[in-house]
């Protein structure tokens, strides 16, 4: 029982994971946008580093042969 669990607490933590990296992307170019008094160009950089980090790293977990 405790193996048909696991695939349902990966989903979970695939898309916490996602969304916390994307949110985290762009308050780090919130931040540094703020602090440099500039247009948002670090927030619009930042926040894709974070969507594109975030993609990678779901298809990294989800493609892990060993949570098979």
């Amino acid at each position: 029982m405790a193996g048909a669990e696991k695939p349902n607490l990966m989903l979970i933590s695939v898309g916490t994971i996602l969304t916390s990296m994307i949110l985290a992307g762009f308050l780090l170019g919130f931040f540094v946008d703020s602090l440099f008094q500039t247009t948002p160009i670090f927030l619009l950089s930042f926040g894709f580093l974070g969507i594109l980090g975030g993609i990678l790293k779901a298809y990294k977990l989800l493609t892990d042969p060993e949570l098979n």
